[in-house]
């Protein structure tokens, strides 16, 4: 019976895992990913405003880059 009860939960895993998390992206649209992270820090660390306007950009660039690497 532990056996069994064993396997149904390593079988709910593996099933949720593969559900549940996102496939991933190819190498090419990864590069793409951080290439477009990299432009919009530059562009965040070039512009001429508060440092505070600054961070909130960074903070989005990092959320998109979270975003297109997950494939969301």
């Amino acid at each position: 019976m532990k056996k069994l009860a064993i396997l149904a939960l390593a079988g709910l895993v593996l099933v949720s895992a593969a559900l549940f998390f996102p496939t991933s992206l190819a190498a090419h649209d990864v590069n793409e990913c951080y290439r477009d992270h990299r432009d919009c820090r530059e562009n965040a660390l070039s512009l001429d405003a508060p440092w505070y306007k600054v961070m909130l950009i960074l903070t989005v660039c990092d959320i998109a880059l979270g975003k297109c690497a997950l494939g969301l």
